[in-house]
């Protein structure tokens, strides 16, 4: 793998996404890499997997738009979010827990990798943004249903629709992170917490992850295709596009 990295210690898998250069975000490479890391992990038979980015700038700023704005047709977009949307389902079928280390700015679809997992831990100076909207975009690889789930339909409705961006406190107050800490203890807090559950009994932990997924499953299949279509059709309009455009003046013009 080349945007991603794997290591696996002592029942602790830590899988980290190693694009400092586009601050973590999700290439269409990179997405491919995510499913082949997970059949990695099942193989090395980890006891819990953590997912972070590398540095302390970002976990993950969402689709790298240098690379997706070449995918114009429905088709690719479709493909696109149907390849993320089963990815980050497998990770809620994984008998293991899976681990957000929100160790930076997490934004659009590296929010929704987040959500994905079953636990999130963000550090203090990190931020955290549904942004899809000002992009003239949904959410398509599940964050809406996951998000409702965990914070309510109003606040995942405010959430969504504003695309505001939230300071760590904010998003551990709006149910999107379970623990907000120090950014200078956070490696030392993941490694515990990690390290904690590796050192449980497997079959106690899988046992404990299927009877609260038995009460609020984390995935919900049956939507996915409502949601792709939607999706599809936000991601060819002419908004989006011009959307991308000002964004891209705005960040040239800082540089």
């Amino acid at each position: 793998m080349r945007d991603l990295r794997l290591e696996v210690k002592r029942g602790v898998a830590t899988l980290t996404i190693d694009r400092p250069q586009a601050r973590n975000a999700l290439a269409p490479r990179t997405m491919a890499e995510l499913g082949q890391a997970l059949d990695l992990v099942k193989a090395r038979r980890a006891r819990v997997l953590v997912i972070r980015g590398t540095g302390e700038k970002a976990f993950c700023s969402g689709g790298d738009l240098k690379e997706l704005e070449a995918m114009h047709s429905a088709d690719d977009a479709a493909a696109m979010a149907r390849l993320m949307r089963g990815t980050l389902d497998r990770l809620t079928e994984m008998k293991i827990p899976v681990l957000a280390a929100i160790n930076g700015d997490a934004f659009g679809g590296g929010v929704e990798l987040a959500l994905g997992c079953d636990i999130r831990i963000a550090a203090a100076h990190a931020r955290i943004g549904l942004t899809q909207v000002k992009l003239g975009l949904m959410p398509a690889w599940g964050a809406s249903e996951r998000l409702a789930a965990l914070a309510g339909r109003g606040r995942a409705l405010h959430i969504l629709l504003s695309g505001r961006v939230m300071t760590a406190d904010e998003a551990l107050r709006a149910g999107l992170v379970e623990e907000v800490v120090e950014s200078a203890g956070f490696d030392d807090r993941i490694d515990e917490l990690a390290g904690g559950i590796a050192a449980a009994p497997p079959a106690a932990v899988a046992g404990i992850k299927r009877s609260v997924d038995a009460v609020r499953p984390h995935r919900n299949p049956e939507l996915a295709a409502e949601a792709i279509a939607v999706f599809t059709k936000t991601w060819i309009a002419p908004a989006h596009w011009r959307a991308v455009e000002q964004m891209e003046r705005k960040r040239t013009s800082r540089t």
